[in-house]
Parts: C-alpha cells; sequence; structure tokens
C-alpha cells in the first residue's frame, strides 16, 4: 500500500514538473517585454521628428534615421545619447530626408538618403567615405532615383530599393549593375509600394511593400519566389531579420509587430508587454546574439519614440 501511494506521488509530481515547464514555455515563446522608453517630438538631441528606420552595430550603438530633422542621432543600448551626424544640405554628410540606415556589413555603414537620391557611405567610426548615385550612362533598367533603402549580403552585392520605379537595382561588388527586378517583369513578384529591403540567412532578399500588404522574397539573382501575407497585414514597413529567430516585421498600418518563422510561412503577432500600446510602430531591430541565448535586446521605432527591451522565448 505504502509502495502504490509513493509511486501514485511520484507520478503527481513528474505531472505538475511537466506542465510547469509546458507553461514556462508557452509563456516566454515570442515575447517582447518593454523596459524604457526615449524620445518624443522634437530637434533637439535625443528628440525625433518623424524618424523612419533603426539599427543595432556589433558594438551595441543604436542608431535612428530622424528624417524630418535630416540626420542620424546614435544612442547606447540604455538610451544614453552618443553624437548626430548629418544636418540638411546636399553636401557630402548631409541629408535631405534620409530614410534607412544599413549597419550589418563588416567595413562600411550606408544611408539611404531619400530626397537627394543617393547613398552615402561611412566607416564604423562614421567618417564619410563616399556617396553612390545612379550612373545616367548605365542601361535605364540599372538607374535609380531615391533611394528608399539598401541591403548589402555577404558576397558584397549591394541591394537598392529605388522608389522612382518601384524596384531593386543588384551592384555586384565592384559597383557595377548586374541585374533589376521588382518591375512588371518580375510577374507575381512586381513591387507596388516598397518599404524596406533585407536579407536573409544570405539566401533571401526581403522587401516589404505597404501597397501589396506583403513581404516579398526573391532570390540574390531577381527571381521572385513568394509573397509572405497574414490577414491582419496593413501596412507592412521595417524588417529585422535573425538567424535563428526568423524575421520580424513593423506594421504601422496594423500597430502591431508580427514574427515570420524561419520558414517563411508560419506569421504570428509577436506578444508585447508594453508601458502603453503601439501607435504607429515603423521599424524594429534585435541584436545579434550567439544561438544559445534566449535572450535578445530589442528596439522598436514606434512613432517618435523608441521602445527598448528583451525579446525571449523559444523559437
Amino acid at each position: 500500500m505504502a509502495s502504490s501511494v509513493c509511486r501514485t506521488g511520484v507520478r503527481i509530481v513528474l505531472k505538475s514538473l511537466i506542465v510547469l515547464l509546458f507553461l514556462t514555455h508557452f509563456l516566454t515563446a515570442q515575447q517582447f517585454v518593454e523596459h524604457f522608453r526615449f524620445g518624443g517630438a522634437g530637434q533637439d538631441s535625443g528628440k525625433f521628428n518623424d524618424p523612419r528606420a533603426i539599427a543595432l552595430s556589433d558594438d551595441g550603438t543604436l542608431f535612428v534615421v530622424d528624417s524630418r530633422n535630416n540626420r542620424l542621432q546614435l544612442f547606447t543600448t540604455d538610451g544614453k545619447y552618443l553624437k548626430s551626424i548629418g544636418g540638411f544640405g546636399f553636401e557630402p554628410d548631409q541629408f535631405d530626408y534620409p530614410v534607412d540606415i544599413w549597419v550589418k556589413s563588416l567595413l562600411n555603414i550606408y544611408v539611404s538618403d531619400y530626397n537627394n537620391r543617393r547613398l552615402q557611405r561611412y566607416d564604423r567610426q562614421m567618417n564619410f567615405l563616399a556617396q553612390l548615385t545612379s550612373n545616367p550612362n548605365w542601361p535605364e533598367e540599372y538607374r535609380f532615383g531615391e533611394v528608399l533603402s539598401c541591403a548589402l549580403n555577404a558576397q558584397n552585392d549591394l541591394f537598392i530599393l529605388d522608389h522612382q520605379e518601384e524596384k531593386v537595382v543588384k551592384l555586384n561588388r565592384n559597383g557595377q549593375p548586374e541585374r533589376s527586378f521588382g518591375t512588371y517583369e518580375s510577374g507575381a513578384g512586381e513591387l507596388e509600394e516598397a518599404v524596406q529591403v533585407d536579407i536573409f540567412q544570405n539566401r533571401y532578399v526581403l522587401v516589404s511593400d505597404a501597397g501589396l500588404k506583403s513581404v516579398m522574397v526573391f532570390d540574390f539573382f531577381g527571381t521572385f519566389l513568394k509573397a509572405i501575407t497574414a490577414q491582419r497585414f496593413r501596412h507592412p514597413a521595417g524588417l529585422a531579420t535573425h538567424e535563428r529567430w526568423g524575421i520580424f516585421l513593423a506594421d504601422d498600418g496594423a500597430d502591431s509587430v508580427f514574427w515570420i518563422k524561419p520558414d517563411l510561412h508560419t506569421v504570428v503577432p509577436l506578444k508585447m508587454i508594453l508601458q502603453k500600446k503601439l501607435v504607429r510602430p515603423r521599424d524594429i531591430v534585435l541584436s545579434g546574439l550567439p544561438d544559445s541565448s534566449l535572450e535578445n535586446n530589442c528596439f522598436i521605432l514606434d512613432g517618435n519614440f523608441v521602445i527598448g527591451g528583451k525579446f525571449t522565448g523559444h523559437p
């Protein structure tokens, strides 16, 4: 009798542990927890006016593209202001409505200087190096106008998202144009209202398209692969990619952030614990910590505020 009672007790304890582990996994999966926020509307340091993009470099510098203040602002990961770059103008190191920044390459940082119809290239210390504009001697399909965004793959191919013709122009590592895609010649992959471009797993070119309410997926040769859609997508905007977690999408029409799993098929709203609800999430970035980590620094650009916190859980 005592032995039977003991076995029953062990089974109850084991079942309780299993339920506890399941609940722990469920509650921590796909969750963003806000720790702080900073910003607000204005022109002073640490204030923003219609910022369009956010990025995080490997050294822990947080970049905010402060678009209508025509500058970049740099912060630590706890929101401490470091410095500003730029100011309105047409000369090198000046901007006219910058809208995106790429910080994932080893050597260079690229800023999409929209109204100046160019990319500006900096070193890792934010010293100006060069500017890239469209070459009038290139074939017409390779020329670009207003630059919305850019992304660089591991082979140093540069993908430029052009607003003028709603297309992506690919330049090889020598700066020569190789192809363009996203036009009507891409068939079902024709872009309508592109917002941002990114690279995922060094295999895919992603383009968020607000008009199509989709994330469009191409390979490096410009072949259209698929459109990632969800019923709740309204105005897909900023993209963040993570080798382990997949793709995160800020949708400033749905006032939500979505998690697209690495299978490029499963889409779920990101569970969020916030001090205040989102009002206009335009971009998101995660730190690229090792695969063994279940917690990542995460920042969401929401209107004129940056929300800092942790993304935790299991893939």
